[in-house]
């Protein structure tokens, strides 16, 4: 049975007990991302709908062209509520189908990390980036040291 985990873990390090933990996590990270993408798109068909309706005939055509204004490192929108929250979204699904993507090519690629030779009860450390493996350390000595420093995901 598959635990939920987080919407977007931190970026920073796991730490796994096994290969198959591993295989196990990428899995659950990568249907989590992908439910997290369904979840954007359930939601931008409905605001669609509802945008359209006020809209009263005229054409949707400029959907990304909202009023934007920058303050300080963030951009804001004063002016349209509805069509700024309908960009975020998007934003935010095509980000959670990015890394869906990704998570899915990482998993593929365990496979090669099995072909290495390694025992499937090393303890494995990931890296994330923005929610997305991106580098992987495999302990097989076991230090203590790493133990201490980076505790293993329950």
């Amino acid at each position: 049975m598959m635990q939920e985990i987080r919407q977007v873990p931190p970026p920073g390090l796991v730490k796994l007990k096994s290969m198959r933990a591993l295989r196990l996590y990428l899995k659950e990270l990568m249907v989590n991302y992908e439910k997290e993408a369904d979840g954007y798109g359930e939601k931008v068909g409905r605001m669609m709908r509802v945008l359209e309706k006020g809209m009263q005939g005229r054409s949707l055509e400029k959907l990304r062209e909202v009023n934007w204004k920058k303050s300080g490192m963030l951009m804001v929108n004063m002016n349209e509520p509805g069509r700024g929250t309908l960009e975020l979204m998007i934003e935010a699904m095509e980000d959670s189908k990015a890394r869906a993507t990704r998570t899915a090519q990482v998993l593929a690629g365990v496979s090669e990390l099995e072909n290495l030779g390694m025992p499937d009860n090393a303890a494995i450390i990931v890296y994330l980036r923005h929610g997305v493996p991106l580098k992987v350390v495999v302990d097989t000595v076991k230090d203590p040291e790493v133990d201490e420093l980076v505790p293993a995901l329950a």
